[in-house]
């Protein structure tokens, strides 16, 4: 495909989870980590065992910060590979949308 042709790239969030640590022998501190889920066609051709969960909207991001746990848990699966595209392939990680 044409660099022309395609559409422009959105902007996205990984959905994470975060908690204070208070430790008896460390100093204060944040763990976080990035939600996983299995990968869809796409990305299993990079990672067959997971993908980030992405939050591609401001409503996505809204349920995610706002929401119960029940509708988080919702937001946690594959991502349409139909709204994807590789852009960067080999080591060269060359990013195909510069042409």
């Amino acid at each position: 495909m044409e660099p022309a042709t395609r559409q422009p790239r959105t902007l996205f969030a990984f959905a994470g989870i975060w908690k204070r640590h208070v430790g008896p022998t460390k100093k204060d501190g944040h763990a976080c980590s990035f939600m996983t889920t299995t990968p869809n066609e796409l990305v299993a051709t990079i990672n067959h065992e997971r993908m980030p969960v992405l939050l591609a909207t401001p409503e996505a991001q809204d349920r995610w910060m706002e929401g119960t746990d029940a509708e988080a848990f919702e937001l946690c699966r594959p991502y349409p590979p139909e709204r994807m595209e590789l852009v960067q392939t080999s080591l060269e990680k060359r990013d195909l949308m510069a042409g």
